[in-house]
């Protein structure tokens, strides 16, 4: 009995023996074999990132960043490790590896962080200024989260409500640049210049502007903001603005600094232009003449660096209107879709000619949109509006690849709230269709900004 007993034993101690060598082998064969696959991003801030990456067989994982090697504790088919003291809006790349894979056979993840907590105001579509039903000047702003689908409304007031106002991102701020304000009931010409930083939530006033600036085009360019054409005056036929240029340096000094010279070439002498910039050029068409109140077609643009207008024949609209809404599409490469087409849209706006006041007491809606694509020498006609407007804001969501319209009026002074999108990938060929979330109040004559470009 004793014996059989020893047996067991030894028979016990070499399976176990057996058992672990296997268990052993097996792990030195799964670090030996093992590959990182399917890396992503699991969550993103503006100073850490989380990456998660599976290992082909159970191993341990290691990340490889700019700081130095960050190795995971436990051997796993799935890692999950966290890069700490990121610094906000950069991009960064790190290398995943499994087991004993070499650096170089590694899964690259590239990424940007946040630019802060609140993404939706990164990414988001604010709505600010313009003409409500009251025909007075809107103060309330209103953010739109078009990957959430979310309105924000009333995120925050403009100190100041006016209409015709130069509305442009610069640097993550928005500003609010001149117009008309209402003064018991009579709009008189503003030179106040408001700057709101979403990020801190906070309003602070600028050096006011040397002039008035009434339905002027105004366009971000390096570290300046440039003002072109528009009327000094709450009389358009009585203050045009011929070539002269206002440029502001915004960080100079406590409140900015504004600076204003000649063109060295012919600016035109318009008031409701569309316009904006594109990679240094402020693109502007359309608009009244100042001193008949025509409606226009033709288009030109401003190179900022050489102070003149470029040396292309830029494509005139196939139709003369003023008050259309304008966006320059511009994808960047850390957007989901980096190849679309570069744009520069004109949508709606009024075909009336004959009317010298401001705002126009008369219109002529339509819901003609085209779209010129840089190079190609030419507006292309795009699809119709469900309905003509006159004044709507226009602005792209990168991220879900749609062009949206809010708002603007279907006849005089009665502004609207309906919200169109269209496919930014592919604008010519598709249709607009109605967005089912209405903006939270009507405006026209307002601006839709995104103040990441």
């Amino acid at each position: 009995m004793r014996k059989i007993y020893s047996v067991f034993i030894i028979l016990s101690i070499s399976l176990q023996f057996c058992f672990c060598a296997a268990a052993g082998l097996s792990e030195i064969l799964g670090e030996e074999s093992s590959i990182a696959e399917f890396a992503f991003v699991a969550k993103l801030g503006p100073n850490s990132a989380i990456l998660s990456w599976n290992c082909s067989n159970v191993s341990k994982g290691t990340m490889y960043t700019n700081d130095g090697i960050i190795p995971s504790l436990n051997s796993s088919k799935t890692h999950l490790l966290e890069w700490k003291h990121l610094n906000s809006n950069t991009s960064y790349r790190v290398i995943l590896t499994c087991g004993s894979q070499k650096i170089e056979e590694g899964s690259i993840l590239e990424f940007t962080t946040w630019v802060s907590n609140d993404p939706p105001k990164t990414r988001g579509i604010w709505i600010l200024g313009g003409i409500g039903n009251d025909g007075l000047p809107i103060k309330e702003v209103d953010l739109f989260d078009p990957v959430t689908d979310i309105w924000y409304s009333s995120i925050t007031n403009v100190p100041t409500p006016r209409i015709l106002a130069s509305i442009v991102h610069h640097k993550n701020k928005i500003y609010v640049i001149g117009g008309m304000e209402n003064v018991s009931g009579t709009y008189v010409s503003s030179s106040k210049v408001e700057v709101y930083d979403p990020y801190a939530d906070l309003w602070e006033t600028k050096t006011s502007l040397p002039s008035g600036s009434i339905g002027a085009v105004a366009g971000s360019v390096g570290d300046e903001i440039y003002i072109l054409s528009g009327s000094n005056s709450t009389d358009m036929t009585n203050g045009p603005v011929f070539n002269t240029i206002l440029k502001f340096y915004p960080e100079l000094g406590i409140g900015g600094q504004w600076i204003s010279f000649s063109s060295a070439s012919t600016i035109f002498s318009r008031v409701d232009m569309s316009g904006c910039a594109i990679n240094g050029v402020i693109f502007y068409t359309g608009g009244r003449t100042y001193n008949t109140g025509s409606a226009n077609s033709s288009t030109d643009g401003f190179a900022a660096s050489a102070n003149t207008t470029t040396s292309f024949s830029e494509p005139s609209l196939g139709e003369s209107k003023h008050g259309a809404g304008g966006v320059c599409i511009l994808p960047s490469s850390g957007d989901p879709f980096p190849a679309d087409g570069v744009y520069f849209a004109v949508v709606g706006g009024s075909t009336g000619s004959g009317n010298v006041f401001q705002p126009a007491t008369s219109i002529i809606p339509t819901n003609r949109t085209e779209f010129y694509q840089l190079g190609s020498g030419s507006f292309s006609l795009g699809p119709s509006l469900p309905a003509s407007l006159y004044f709507p804001a226009v602005q792209t969501s990168y991220e879900t690849r749609k062009i949206f319209s809010f708002g603007g009026a279907s006849s005089i002074n009665i502004p609207e709230n309906t919200v169109y999108s269209l496919d930014s990938g592919n604008p010519l060929g598709s249709a607009w269709t109605t967005h089912s979330l209405s903006m939270p109040r009507r405006r026209y004559a307002h601006k839709a900004i995104r103040i990441d470009r």
